[in-house]
């Protein structure tokens, strides 16, 4: 291979380090600018854009320090040891100055932005890397703080919005991220069965945590749409929606779509991170689009 060949394999890898495909969590931070119906507004737009780009920063730096200090367990993965530095396509050095390059970068940037934004991107830039380093390893602590990491996505949408604080909306998120990091460890068990393993390399889960995944699973699931139910009737809905009854016809397509994610798991038809698989799903995409037709719909036309 000769050395602009070389250089562009690397800068590929390097690409690819960052997780772009992850981009699409951060997409969570215009749910409160969306919700809020404050899409018209340039301000709101404005930071709403600038914060995703902070996320999505911050979230690959977070990536870049989880792939170095996984790398040895990356290696006997069957998936995992094809990322750049696993396969050693990438060296190390290269991963220590690209993200705290990157994290600079995304805390200059926030400065921009409202204090309680900064504040939520520590957090989250915090949490992550107590993840990575520690609590990554800690049956069920871990699916709890992976749905906070969530959580904190969409609070920071809602400091880059006027009036855009809900407590429902938090609390949905949070169930229905925490059903979602449960259907991961499930699909990640399921793989690990097929090639004859009892355990999750690096992670906590046995096979017999299967059906305590699936019990958990399915419950926040629930909790999530009776949650989506309470705000339905909260008073902030009652403002923002002419009929917001017609809301109700969401819960269907929610308990559909979530029920029809963890039965793919089931049958090893997931085989990567949920949120990933949703992305490229089409089934999903038309959900979604429902959605969006019945808030329309429901929204409130007049003042």
């Amino acid at each position: 291979m000769n050395k602009k060949n070389k250089k562009a394999s690397r800068v590929k890898a390097c690409f690819r380090a960052l997780r772009p495909y992850h981009v699409a969590k951060n997409f969570l931070l215009f749910i409160p600018l969306l919700v809020g119906h404050h899409y018209f507004d340039q301000t709101s737009l404005k930071n709403s854009f600038i914060g995703f780009l902070v996320f999505c920063l911050l979230a690959s730096s977070a990536y870049l320090i989880n792939d170095l200090v996984d790398l040895e367990k990356d290696k006997q993965h069957s998936k995992k040891q094809k990322r750049p530095f696993a396969a050693g396509e990438l060296p190390l050095v290269v991963g220590f100055i690209l993200a705290p390059c990157l994290l600079g970068l995304a805390l200059g940037i926030s400065f921009y932005l409202p204090l309680n934004f900064f504040l939520g991107a520590i957090a989250y830039y915090s949490l992550t890397l107590l993840y990575s380093f520690f609590i990554k390893r800690q049956k069920w602590l871990d699916v709890v703080l992976l749905a906070v990491l969530y959580s904190i996505r969409v609070f920071a949408g809602m400091t880059l919005v006027e009036n855009g604080y809900s407590l429902w909306l938090i609390v949905f998120v949070l169930f229905f991220f925490f059903n979602l990091a449960l259907l991961k460890r499930y699909a990640e068990l399921y793989s690990a069965k097929l090639v004859n393993k009892a355990t999750l390399i690096g992670r906590a889960y046995g096979l017999t945590d299967s059906a305590r995944l699936v019990f958990w699973g399915h419950t926040s699931a629930y909790l999530a749409i009776l949650t989506f139910i309470f705000y339905i009737h909260s008073n902030k809905v009652l403002l923002l929606y002419k009929t917001p009854l017609l809301l109700w016809l969401i819960c269907p397509g929610l308990f559909v779509w979530l029920r029809r994610l963890w039965y793919f798991a089931q049958h090893g038809r997931i085989h990567d991170d949920p949120v990933v698989f949703t992305v490229l799903d089409r089934f999903s995409w038309f959900i979604i689009a429902l959605i969006v037709v019945i808030s329309l719909c429901a929204l409130r036309t007049a003042a």
